[in-house]
């Protein structure tokens, strides 16, 4: 669809006022918008901005944050992820990890892990208490995340209520977000509205197990990463 027939389903929807979710959980509220506007997957071809823009719905009174994408920092390969388990990973006697490292990263202050964000002229570092570590993410790097992850982006927000027990949503509000801005971007790990996520373990054989580094963002803060806004509704 183009943006000019977007934004006509976007309105309609709105007219429906509190419409009943199409599915339980938190992931009714995608599933029910997705429903609506006809889509099968969380994008949508727009050819009057030649990309593919992600769909994003979420509600206004949501307090959490959400995944961006996920980002391995440089350097590659498995001796940086042991690096990061050896020097400030722990062990729980309830399972067969001798180590692991589920840690949220910010920049403001260490974390019990001693670990901490720190935003350069070009790059975001991994900096550890009392320990020098050469760990970080690029500009390059996470721009071409963004391009290929979210070229662009149309977030739908929604007000919620319980109706006899059930979930309705009032989506009435929407903007396609374009134009990823690193400048942006590190201004929000600044002030932690942008934060990293480790997932690795130990495997009892010793090799590395690796779930994916994420970027997590606060939901009402997405829009300050794109330097183009535009209202829907």
């Amino acid at each position: 669809m183009d943006l000019k027939t977007l934004k006509k389903k976007l309105q309609k929807i709105k007219k429906m006022g509190f419409i009943k979710t199409h599915r339980s959980g938190d992931t009714g509220i995608g599933k029910t918008l997705e429903d609506l506007l006809g889509i099968q997957e969380n994008n949508i071809p727009l050819p009057d901005i030649g990309e593919i823009a992600e769909l994003k719905s979420y509600r206004k009174n949501a307090k959490s944050m959400m995944t961006l994408f996920t980002l391995e920092p440089l350097p590659k390969g498995g001796d940086r992820d042991r690096l990061l388990l050896d020097n400030f990973g722990y062990s729980k006697r309830d399972n067969q990890r001798s180590k692991e490292l589920h840690s949220t990263l910010s920049s403001k202050r260490y974390n019990n892990q001693n670990l901490k964000l720190s935003v350069e002229r070009d790059k975001i570092r991994v900096k550890g208490k009392g320990k020098r570590i050469n760990i970080f993410w690029d500009m390059g790097s996470v721009k071409n995340k963004f391009d290929k992850k979210l070229p662009a982006l149309v977030h739908v927000l929604a007000d919620t209520k319980i109706i006899e027990g059930v979930e309705h949503f009032h989506f009435n509000e929407a903007y396609l977000l374009e134009d990823f801005d690193f400048e942006l971007f590190k201004k929000r790990v600044r002030v932690d509205d942008i934060v990293v996520d480790f997932r690795m373990y130990y495997c009892p054989n010793r090799s590395v197990r690796n779930h994916g580094t994420g970027f997590r963002v606060k939901i009402k803060k997405l829009d300050d990463c794109f330097s183009k806004k535009v209202k829907l509704i």
